[in-house]
């Protein structure tokens, strides 16, 4: 039997291929390969023993550095409910470059999102789920005005602690995680968007400081609903975290 999240990716492809079937005009396929690098820094910050702040921001580079990608930065406001379920809600500005064969050209994007987070250990293991609603006002440069889209998000991921049951400073770890990225809505002619699948090492330097270097295998819909690209991406993460409530 498929996993969940395969079974979604199959349902949205096949709706988005019967689709275009029925418009009887559509060319076939096309697709990009290419090879880029992403660096990513995370903060989530802690203001009250509920409230948290989280900063994001990501410099998206096709190849290693030379050709600019995508830049994006994240800011939104954290609410713990308890060690297993959080919520979240906040904006993300991404300024999209031409890159790759087959380029969609400049934009800028305004995304509003909410999000719910879950979180479970099994074993050794430290599981989360991830579920999150974006809304995108998406503007190409010489457009009159931005696109509206609605997108869902779902993230599986897991993470092993290679020394001891539960991660402590100064010890290595593996995570991996899988997301599936679904539009739906007005605008939207091709529901699957991408598939992001991720495995990395990681450091815990400070119960505040980390660092994962990692492989993504990210596959992408263009809007043309005809154009794929097939990314193999380098992963360069850091994450800190502030304790601010000043105990």
């Amino acid at each position: 039997m498929l996993p969940l999240h395969r079974c979604l990716i199959l349902a949205c492809l096949l709706l988005g291929l019967s689709q275009r079937a029925r418009a009887q005009t559509s060319p076939p396929p096309r697709y990009d390969r290419a090879f880029q690098t992403w660096y990513n820094y995370t903060g989530d910050h802690q203001l009250t023993d509920f409230w948290g702040l989280h900063t994001e921001a990501q410099l998206r580079r096709a190849d290693l550095l030379p050709r600019r990608q995508q830049l994006l930065l994240r800011l939104g406001l954290n609410q713990h409910w308890s060690d297993k379920l959080q919520t979240a809600a906040g904006y993300t500005f991404l300024r999209t470059y031409p890159y790759g064969e087959f380029p969609e050209g400049h934009s800028r994007e305004h995304r509003a999102y909410e999000e719910v987070q879950l979180a479970d250990t099994l074993g050794r293991l430290a599981l989360g789920h991830r579920f999150r609603l974006e809304q995108r006002w998406i503007r190409a440069d010489g457009e009159a005005g931005p696109t509206f889209q609605n997108r869902a998000r779902y993230q599986f991921s897991a993470q092993l602690p290679l020394q001891g049951r539960r991660l402590d400073p100064k010890e290595f770890y593996l995570t991996a995680y899988d997301e599936l990225f679904v539009g739906f809505g007005r605008n939207v002619d091709f529901p699957f968007n991408q598939n992001r699948l991720y495995a990395a090492l990681g450091r815990q330097f400070t119960s505040a400081a980390s660092t994962e270097l990692g492989y993504m295998y990210h596959v992408k819909a263009h809007g043309d609903g005809r154009t794929f690209e097939r990314n193999h991406t380098l992963y360069l993460a850091l994450t800190y975290d502030l304790d601010l409530r000043g105990k």
